[in-house]
């Protein structure tokens, strides 16, 4: 693949704004995280990117699945690449957060907000 048309998928995906979406942020949990997504397609990568999505919600994963590569031209393993980057991005978040103690507070239910910058494109 040259580097003109990864640079133009990356270009598309800084630029996806998702058919679904309407709102420049959403707030979506991610373990003890309450995730304010900055990016539309950080946030569509994660959700297909989930273990088991493409097996227990086969319908669901290809609608997304296909938005995404329409939108911008990915493959199906580069946005999962990528899904698997926003986790590990939002693991190392919880840890760190835990670590320092600003989770010792929440309870039950409870959630610590985390305003997610977007991440480096993993393609």
């Amino acid at each position: 693949m040259t580097s003109t048309s990864q640079d133009a998928k990356r270009q598309r995906a800084s630029s996806f704004a998702g058919k679904s979406k309407g709102q420049a942020t959403v707030t979506a949990p991610a373990g003890s995280l309450s995730v304010v997504w900055e990016s539309p397609f950080d946030q569509m990568c994660h959700a297909v990117s989930a273990d088991d999505m493409a097996v227990k919600n086969a319908r669901r994963y290809r609608k997304l699945m296909d938005e995404i590569v329409a939108s911008t031209g990915c493959t199906e393993d580069e946005i999962l690449a990528h899904g698997r980057k926003v986790r590990a991005v939002l693991f190392f978040a919880q840890d760190r957060l835990a670590r320092e103690g600003a989770l010792r507070h929440l309870t039950g239910k409870a959630r610590y907000e985390y305003r997610l910058p977007p991440v480096n494109h993993a393609f």
